[in-house]
């Protein structure tokens, strides 16, 4: 048994990096005018000044091999007023630069990540109901079903030397209810008590070529009881295999044993056990595999034996559960059938059937040896109602019903005697995995938008909600569903790995804006184009889910495909942009019919493709936050805002989306090659202004500005340029005062715009190559992504930094650029994050996306070397953090990260479990001790102050030595205090009025005359 222990890092002294000091401003008797008024603000802004300041150009004509930094006029933000006022740097403030050698690897850090996506795994009830256990990657996370908090979350110490080892499946021990078995894609075997925690660094090697499924029975013989774990894995002939392990303590007489009890030519992807371990079902492709167990009589488990039996069924299994139970005590059975329990089978098969076996074990045996009686067929019944795989189907409690869920978003229970059906429609996303808990009161049911809840099995009402972060995430392989052949939706090629629109709300900076959809997961060998219809709100700060509206059109409905069982295909949500107030949403969503909608204009010799482009439809909506009702409300929408062409009528891409950091505006940029800037006005009619119950005016959103780039004669080729853009970008200056834009129907023209007057001011040629992929400013810099790094300086019109990327990213499609190519800003800090996709050596042209990585890099506005560089999953996501200094990463796994300054407060500190907060080990008083305390309260007051004797009323009650003060239960105080934990209760003015009112007693009544 190998064992590994987690080493303690002491503290990390870091030293404090010296502040920036402000360049040194000589008196001048003519001050430079400011840019209040345009023309002079503009001139002001873009002539170079007069005293220009030394730069060290890297991969330029002033570059030198020794020099690492680039010098610059300051660190903080400046506006560009401030900028042609500075004069030379002093000798002082070159000293201070000199000293600014803080190593790299002290400046930043990466957190610990949150979220995570839940496995396709059935989740796991205590014995007492009490929690609820979900699994991710990398941990295992145990929720409260009383108020869906996350309780702990524990991460076993997993094996790093395979790439993408993760968690596969987890079961609760059926002999100690404290212990969870867990296994791990590299064969590691865990015995982890989920209550505290023990036992996550210590594991158990089963196979050198890892596990697919675990199963746990707690098996007697011997007089010894232990429990057996059943592993399905592969052989290194390629065969598989299914082993039984009894896996013992270090400090166990008892010695780590094993056996194989069944192999088979097909991957056995499901395995269950039942009647304490005497029967065992797995399944392979079409075929059921039914075991059982020869005798009990068996010392160590590697002597254990079972017979098998097979049997297929018409199309590949997607679900099976089992039901034994004792074979009621009849005359007329064969001693030996009495032996046998009755063992009913349900199957759930990838075209929507399901299949019910009553007493499939012994009609085996009886129609192998000829005694099977007559008028009793192994045919088994027939369920029919899901159109697509049962991605799930379970026997109730008591054995009268069946539970099945799918791709139609609905929960169907079957009643067997009757036939009748009951459902539960409209759930969020296609069904995975339903439980029955021990005592048959409540189903938990995992939902594919990475979320699960608990149903009353009496009411079908949810008691408990667990939503993580809804992002799309890369699957480790293909489902079963890919084993039925079927007209595909629309896939990338190139594939790659689409990117995730995402904000953080500067109103409330814990708040992560995510555009999500129902299918999340990304297939490696052929990913789709998946649509994103959904807004979700996730609190990092507590980890939590918040909310989820539709942004487009929805299909989460039992009817979600088309006559011919084709999927509904949804718009994708492109992008996604908050105001500087968090007050306004812009998104923008674009939807294309698929092909198969237009196959039947072939015979018609057309250009499907550009027929199909031309029923493109994008819109431009705004979208208001609501405090009242608490969600974003649709205020505009512009139906084309682009069009394909200049002179074209169809509906063209929104390249890019960007906000005025400075007031409520916002500007796009269209493969028209045509920026618009939209702005707000108050909605009137009849010449009114229409405001509503608060008396503000309602607001609509207009196109204040339409530019169309492109000067020819700065075009270095003009020969080669399209007439549509297939890259394009728009940012805004820090101020709001300057528009860059730039696509590619230029080459490498730059455009600086004023977005007041709408007036293209400045150009640049030649400033990056190939097609733009990302633009974003940092005070008077303005860095462009391409396929090269280009940081320049557009008050001095010079280049401070210009690097060219690798080969590999060059060759790389410009969609494939787009959508895995990040850059982002972070203003307090002057620092900009780049993520770029790299390749490892594992990645083959069969699994393009199956290794697929980023590659992450932090530079300061002033340096040329980056001080940070990462290499971690695949990034779908990166945003600047709004309250602090830093960034936050969203990767492939649906994990968030905050990339921090060592020695800083991140946003996801208290996103954690109530046991890592210290929560579930209050300090606090009971609420007898409370209660004794207040009644002691009340004796001293009696004693010390004679209370005034009250006059006389009607209520004809004459027993004048009855004691007035109300008697307070313990149960009235409990319902006070222990709600949950100390972040989860109401407000304490709230909780005073009701002990208050507890205590107080009646009013008295008024006196009569």
């Amino acid at each position: 048994m190998a064992s590994a222990l987690k080493r303690k890092r002491g503290a990390v002294e870091v030293s404090e990096t010296p502040k920036r000091a402000k360049s040194i401003k000589t008196s001048t008797n003519d001050p430079l005018q400011k840019l209040s008024s345009i023309n002079a603000g503009w001139e002001a802004a873009f002539n170079p000044p007069t005293k220009t300041k030394e730069l060290a150009k890297t991969n330029g004509t002033n570059a030198h091999k020794s020099e690492s930094k680039i010098r610059s006029p300051s660190s903080e933000a400046l506006d560009f007023e401030d900028m042609s006022e500075q004069d030379q740097w002093t000798q002082q403030q070159a000293y201070i630069r000199s000293n600014l050698q803080t190593p790299k690897s002290k400046i930043w850090a990466l957190s610990e990540s949150i979220g995570g996506r839940m496995i396709n795994v059935d989740p796991v009830f205590s014995m007492d109901e009490k929690y609820f256990i979900v699994a991710s990657r990398t941990a295992l996370h145990v929720y409260a079903t009383t108020n869906s908090l996350l309780v702990r979350s524990i991460k076993p110490k997993i094996n790093g030397d395979k790439l993408d080892t993760r968690i596969i499946t987890y079961c609760l021990s059926p002999t100690q209810s404290n212990i969870i078995w867990v296994a791990c894609s590299d064969g590691a075997i865990y015995s982890i008590d989920w209550t505290s925690g023990a036992g996550a660094d210590q594991w158990w090697g089963i196979s050198s070529t890892g596990c697919v499924h675990m199963t746990v029975a707690s098996m007697e013989s011997v007089g010894r009881r232990r429990d057996v774990v059943f592993t399905t894995e592969m052989r290194k002939d390629g065969r598989w295999r299914v082993t039984a392990n009894e896996l013992a303590q270090p400090d166990s007489t008892i010695q780590t044993v094993a056996r194989t009890i069944y192999t088979s030519q097909n991957q056995i992807s499901f395995l269950k056990t039942a009647k304490e371990g005497t029967v065992i079902v797995g399944s392979a492709g079409n075929k059921i595999v039914l075991g059982r167990l020869k005798s009990t009589e068996y010392d160590t488990v590697d002597r254990i034996k079972y017979e098998f039996r097979v049997f297929e069924s018409t199309d590949s299994i997607s679900s099976v559960d089992i039901k034994v139970s004792e074979r009621p005590g009849i005359n007329d059975v064969k001693k030996s059938m009495k032996r046998t329990p009755v063992v009913d089978l349900v199957v759930g098969d990838v075209r929507g059937a399901i299949f019910v076996h009553n007493d499939l074990l012994a009609n085996l045996i009886r129609s192998q040896d000829g005694s099977l009686p007559p008028g009793i067929s192994l045919a088994p019944r027939k369920l029919h109602w899901h159109r697509q795989a049962v991605h799930t189907v379970k026997w109730s409690l008591d054995g009268n019903y069946i539970i099945s869920g799918g791709t139609e978003t609905v929960l169907v229970l079957w009643q067997l005697d009757t036939g009748k059906q009951q459902f539960l429609p409209h759930m969020s996303a296609t069904i995975q995995n339903v439980v029955v808990s021990p005592s048959g009161s409540s189903y938990g049911v995992q939902l594919a938008d990475n979320s699960a809840m608990i149903l009353s099995t009496a009411e079908l009402t949810p008691m408990t909600n667990i939503a993580g972060i809804q992002a799309n995430v890369l699957s480790s392989g293909e489902t079963i569903e890919s084993t039925v052949l079927r007209l595909r939706d629309e896939s990338w090629k190139p594939p790659l790995i689409q990117r995730i629109p995402a904000a953080i709300n500067p109103a409330s900076p814990s708040q992560l804006l995510l555009a999500v959809g129902q299918t999340q997961e990304i297939n490696p060998y052929d990913p789709l184009v998946l649509s994103s219809p959904f807004l979700q709100t996730y609190d990092l700060g507590s980890g939590h889910n918040i909310s989820r509206q539709a942004l487009t059109r929805s299909n989460v409905t039992n009817v979600n495909a088309t006559p011919s069982t084709h999927r509904l295909s949804e718009p994708r949500v492109t992008q996604m942009v908050l105001s500087h107030d968090g007050n306004w949403l812009a998104t923008v969503d674009e939807w294309v019919p698929p092909e198969r909608d237009i196959v039947f204009l072939s015979h018609q010799k057309k250009d499907l493709e550009a027929h199909r482009q031309s029923r493109r439809e994008v819109f431009l909506k705004f979208w208001q936050w609501s405090h009242e009702n608490n969600t974003w409300e649709l205020v505009s929408r512009i139906n084309k805002p682009h069009t394909q062409e200049q002179n074209s009528s169809y509906a063209g891409r929104i390249l890019d989306l960007a906000a005025d950091p400075e007031s409520p505006r916002f500007s796009t940029i269209g493969e028209d090659g045509v920026v618009s800037i939209w702005s707000t006005k108050a909605r009137k009619r009849d010449g009114v202004v229409v405001r509503g119950k608060d008396g503000k005016a309602f607001r609509n959103w207009y196109c204040q500005h339409a530019i169309s780039l492109g000067k020819s004669e700065l075009l270095v080729e003009s020969e080669n340029v399209s007439a549509t853009a297939v890259t394009g970008c728009v940012a805004f200056s820090e101020d709001g005062s300057v528009l860059a834009a730039a696509c590619s129907i230029h080459g490498g023209l730059l455009q600086l715009l004023d977005p007041d007057s709408g007036f293209v001011r400045q150009s640049h040629a030649g400033l990056f190559e190939g097609h733009i992929a990302k633009m974003a400013f940092i005070g008077q810099d303005l860095i462009m992504l391409s396929d090269q790094l280009l940081v320049f300086d557009l008050v001095s019109n010079e280049t401070r930094l210009k690097t060219s990327l690798s080969s590999n990213i060059q060759r790389l499609s410009d969609v494939q650029k787009r959508e895995m190519m990040h850059l982002s800003v972070d203003h307090q800090s002057r620092t900009f994050a780049l993520a770029l996709p790299v390749r490892n050596s594992e990645e083959t042209y069969e699994k393009p996306l199956i290794c697929r990585e980023s590659e992450l890099f932090i530079f300061h506005q002033d340096e040329a070397e980056p001080q940070l560089h990462e290499i971690s999953s695949a990034i779908t996501a990166l945003l600047p953090a709004a309250d602090s200094e830093g960034f936050v990463v969203l990767d492939t796994a649906a994990e968030v990260r905050v990339v921090h300054k060592k020695g800083s407060q991140i946003i996801t500190t208290l996103a954690q479990s109530t046991e890592a907060l210290h929560l579930e080990h209050e300090a606090t008083e009971s609420v007898g001790e409370l209660l004794r305390l207040v009644e002691d309260e009340n004796n001293e007051e009696m004693d010390d102050h004679e209370p005034p004797t009250p006059d006389l009323t009607v209520d004809g009650d004459d027993e004048d030595d009855e004691n007035d003060t109300p008697v307070v239960s313990q149960q009235a105080l409990t319902e006070i205090f222990d709600i949950g934990p100390s972040f989860a209760l109401p407000p304490l003015e709230e909780m005073f009025y009701q002990v208050a009112g507890l205590f107080s007693s009646k009013p008295l009544a008024q006196k009569m005359s």
